[in-house]
């Protein structure tokens, strides 16, 4: 076998390591320029640079290399079921969900609030739980940007201004009650957003019953311990609120962080 022929096979065997393992089917081309020196390119070379005949070589992807792709919903709101995870410590845990195809993911700020134990994600569909790691807390929101380890594409929700909702517009909260009844689905209506002033002049109150700063999100879906940092999504399953607050007596009532704050907080992660 002479040199020539030896650089092409190598070549061939190179080609898909070039094109990072999942390159598509397509071809190689190789010549000798009119000194004598062997190239190749994965297009056709100018007729004035080719001193020889040109060799095409057709390649394909590598069996078993093809790009995973997340699992296919039949709905929006399903859809927002398989964004949406179980977050798990030591200590307890609650709900978050993707924001990104590559693991970038928001829970409550309340929910990793002085976290001393690694905590894992719970996907559905995967027997594996995948490391978390807390990238940014929001100093005024109830709100956190997660980074979730995981090696596949997952499905993730797109973000909707919740100021567009019409007052008794559908809404679903999805996430995990308890942390024993997981990928659970409540119904509900959105009421309306509640400012921040509201607190003041509605209920007489000199400031909110909690720390968090902003509007919020008022809706009727029911939800209990272990919702906190789930999605709240409209019919086309985007996301309008990231679940925060839950009122024991008035089960009709709670409240959500609106989906804009996400952008407002982390927009440097979303670019």
């Amino acid at each position: 076998m002479g040199k020539y022929q030896r650089l092409v096979i190598c070549l061939m065997l190179l080609l898909p390591l070039l094109h990072g393992g999942s390159a598509p089917a397509g071809k190689a081309y190789i010549w000798r320029d009119k000194d004598g020196g062997i190239h190749f390119s994965g297009s056709p070379p100018l007729s004035d640079e080719v001193g020889s005949r040109i060799e095409e070589r057709e390649f394909k992807e590598p069996e078993g290399q093809e790009k995973a792709k997340p699992p296919e919903a039949r709905s929006p709101v399903e859809r927002a079921v398989q964004s949406t995870f179980r977050l798990r410590n030591k200590r307890g845990g609650a709900s978050g969900f993707f924001i990104s195809s590559t693991g970038l993911a928001i829970t409550a700020r309340h929910v990793v609030q002085g976290i001393t134990y690694s905590m894992k994600a719970e996907v559905p569909g995967e027997k594996e739980r995948f490391r978390v790691r807390v990238l940014k807390k929001s100093r005024k929101y109830d709100l956190a940007l997660l980074r979730v380890s995981i090696r596949r594409p997952v499905n993730y929700l797109e973000i909707r201004d919740p100021r567009t909702l019409v007052p008794g517009e559908e809404v679903w909260a999805v996430g995990n009650p308890l942390l024993a009844f997981r990928e659970t689905v409540t119904k509900g209506i959105f009421s309306r957003i509640f400012l921040e002033s509201d607190w003041k002049t509605e209920l007489k109150m000199k400031r909110p019953p909690f720390k968090f700063r902003g509007d919020w999100v008022q809706f009727s879906a029911p939800i209990i311990g272990g919702n906190s940092g789930g999605p709240l999504v409209d019919k086309q399953g985007r996301v309008i609120g990231v679940v925060s607050l839950g009122n024991t007596m008035h089960r009709a009532i709670n409240f959500a962080v609106p989906s804009t704050y996400i952008r407002e907080e982390f927009a440097s992660y979303l670019e």
